[in-house]
């Protein structure tokens, strides 16, 4: 299936990607040239329903001088056939070499070189471009919307640096001035940098100062360079330790014993690998105190784990005490049939949140099978919580009229229109109950979370804690769910009740942002803003109005919003109430093997796993740290190493972020990007990644 868009450019395809070719040419390649993308990148789209001819290109710079020696383009399938020429250009359009490409391959990346190579200038524009006679190029939408690529001295440049980027032109050939959607059309230049053999000068006035327990800062004055310094090296007591970027002019030094003296000097690289003579040897003593374990940084108010959950009787000799224990919910499982449940389990799921079709066998295939349900009786065995009816505060509202004991029919409150007796049902609920060491668990939808006033939500969810004498109970966990995805009324809604522009509604980051910002505002009302118990946001799995679709990519990016908003559980709708060939309904998404929910079950599965392998991390207190405004970040930290979680703020929806990092962490080394099997390297205090949708997340592990 794929999506099209105008300019012929589809921007996503069910088919496989090529294995990567060099095609041959009649001159040897160069053992050090350099190319943007190099032999791995590969498009999106493999071949564009556009057949027209069309000059397709791409604007890069050097950092170095030097000379391009050819073109590459990537072919994704052989119906990009024709004779293909690629050219160099000026800014400005002036033509500065071509050449036919020959003895191309079916498929993968061609390349040609000019009879001689071509000079440019560093930190100048050119336009690197080839002719596509019967189109059916190859393409990824939106690559350059915020982001650039680079490697080595070269980069293609982001869109807005120097106009848009991603060019063409219709016709027989010419300089491609016209852009669509920041579109990558795969087009590489090969270059060769003039040789450097010029070493940088000296960094001077090192000055280091013992600046906390266990750390030296260190201080220096630019190097000079006759290309430019990319980095410096820092030297400990003779041996390097570290380096940074060569824009960086300090380095704090951590890890260090207390009341030792270390002598450090600082030298500068160019981009050639050329190293300078040594700075100034500089000393510091660190000071007689221990550095503390963990981070110098204000820490977000802390509710839910191993501690808060001792507080309940059922929880004694449970997983829920430990620290590798975090709450996967499954709200509205089946529990008539054991394969059901090892099926659950299988899925990562460990926690039951509503339960349907129980029968004798329920209780103990749970316990067999390890789930823990929150919709027991709440006193022990695998019964380790119980639940009130789910969204009370939608069908009963809010208010002390008297209940007349039905639920979510007609005839519920006294009198039944307007609805205000929830919280007279709570009441209820708790009394007849009969346990005040019970763990309560309940779910709230709309009304709690968009129809209420403050006052309203803050005494549902806080119950006697809150601001209403009259309320007596107290729940131990309460879930949200709004499902911004697949709600066919949400559109309209959420623009009039959270002010969401109507084109930002249907984003993953709704979820974190403002249903789990409004459940953790109203928990700490009259808190000094702490929450006073474990909050959580339910992900649907399947669409909820006729013909609505949830794909597993947002599936996935709504789970981590509400993580990285501080949701102390992992919370799954299991129904689907539409009904159409996209999405067909089904009451158990995750027991349904059709192939039409193939990629959400496997895609649960991986999310669990993942924060199965994560609990010790998810069960410690995060810090308050802004990493970049543009970008939702938890920062955590656990066994001598930070954890970073992170996805795009809802008003955007895909480019590249720079990360500033703590002082109290290394300015410079190696982040795991965790299940992405990556890494980056990073100095200076920063990194920078590339989020290419709304529902993008990255979780970074950095060793201190």
């Amino acid at each position: 299936m794929c999506l099209f868009l105008s300019l012929g450019i589809i921007v996503g395809c069910t088919q496989g990607t090529p294995a990567v070719h060099e095609s041959r040419s009649t001159q040897s390649g160069l053992a050090s040239e350099i190319s943007i993308f190099g032999t791995s990148a590969s498009p999106t789209t493999l071949e564009d329903s556009d057949t027209a001819s069309v000059e397709l290109g791409v604007k890069f710079r050097s950092s170095v001088p030097g000379a391009v020696t050819g073109i590459r383009f990537y072919k994704g399938s052989a119906a990009n056939a024709g004779t293909h020429v690629g050219s160099l250009w000026t800014r400005a359009g002036q033509r500065l070499a071509s050449a036919t490409f020959s003895n191309e391959t079916a498929t993968g990346w061609q390349t040609v070189r000019f009879a001689s190579p071509v000079s440019i200038t560093a930190n100048t524009t050119y336009v690197a471009s080839y002719l596509a006679p019967r189109g059916s190029y190859s393409a990824t939408g939106g690559y350059f919307a915020g982001q650039d690529a680079t490697n080595g001295p070269l980069t293609a440049l982001a869109s807005g640096v120097d106009g848009q980027n991603g060019v063409y032109v219709y016709g027989s050939g010419g300089f491609p001035t016209q852009s669509y959607q920041n579109t990558h059309y795969f087009v590489d230049v090969l270059f060769l940098p003039t040789p450097d053999t010029s070493a940088p000068s000296a960094p001077g006035s090192l000055v280091a100062t013992a600046s906390a327990p266990g750390s030296i800062q260190l201080t220096w004055d630019a190097a000079t360079d006759d290309v430019g310094v990319t980095a410096y090296l820092i030297f400990r007591d003779g041996d390097e330790v570290a380096s940074v970027s060569g824009t960086t002019r300090g380095y704090r030094d951590l890890g260090l014993a207390a009341s030792t003296l270390y002598r450090y000097t600082v030298k500068a690289r160019d981009f050639a690998g050329n190293t300078g003579a040594a700075s100034n040897t500089a000393s510091a003593t660190t000071s007689d105190q221990q550095p503390p374990d963990g981070l110098n940084l204000p820490r977000v108010p802390w509710e839910g784990g191993p501690a808060f959950y001792a507080r309940f009787p059922a929880m004694a000799g449970t997983p829920w005490l430990s620290e590798d224990f975090f709450p996967i919910g499954y709200w509205g499982a089946y529990t008539d049939e054991e394969r059901r449940i090892a099926t659950d389990k299988a899925h990562g799921i460990n926690t039951f949140l509503e339960t349907y079709a129980g029968n004798d066998s329920s209780a103990g295939w749970m316990r067999q099978h390890g789930i823990w349900n929150l919709a027991g009786s709440g006193l022990g065995g695998e019964a380790v919580g119980t639940t009130f009816y789910d969204e009370t505060d939608m069908w009963a509202g809010p208010g002390w009229d008297p209940w007349t004991g039905n639920v979510a029919t007609y005839d519920v409150c006294i009198p039944d229109d307007p609805r205000r007796c929830g919280f007279t049902i709570y009441n209820a609920l708790y009394q007849e109950l009969n346990n005040p060491n019970a763990f309560i668990y309940t779910n709230v939808g709309k009304g709690a979370l968009m129809w209420w006033s403050d006052e309203q939500r803050e005494i549902g969810i806080n119950g006697a804690d809150g601001p209403d004498p009259r309320a007596n109970w107290r729940f131990g966990m309460v879930t949200g769910d709004i499902y911004f995805y697949t709600d066919g009324n949400i559109g309209g809604e959420a623009p009039n009740w959270f002010g969401i522009p109507a084109n930002e509604v249907r984003r993953a980051a709704n979820y974190g942002e403002i249903l789990m910002t409004n459940l953790r505002i109203a928990s700490g009302a009259g808190n000094n803003g702490e929450p006073r118990i474990p909050l959580g946001v339910i992900v649907e799995l399947g669409g909820q109005a006729q013909g609505s679709v949830i794909n597993a990519n947002q599936v996935e990016g709504a789970v981590w919003s509400t993580l990285i908003h501080e949701a102390r559980m992992l919370g799954y709708f299991s129904h689907v109430f539409s009904d159409s060939t996209a999405n067909p309904f089904t009451t158990d998404v995750l027991n349904d093997s059709r192939a039409e929910y193939q990629e959400t079950r496997e895609r649960v599965k991986k999310i669990n796993a993942e924060v199965t392998a994560l609990a010790r991390v998810l069960n410690t207190q995060s810090y308050v740290w802004q990493f970049n405004p543009s970008l939702s970040t938890m920062l955590k930290y656990r066994d001598g190493a930070a954890y970073v979680f992170a996805m795009q703020k809802r008003q955007f929806t895909s480019g590249t972020y720079t990360f500033t990092l703590p002082a109290e962490l290394p300015a410079s080394g190696t982040i795991e990007v965790l299940g992405e099997n990556r890494s980056i390297s990073y100095s200076g205090g920063r990194f920078t990644d590339s989020f290419t949708a709304e529902y993008s997340h990255h979780s970074y592990r950095i060793p201190d």
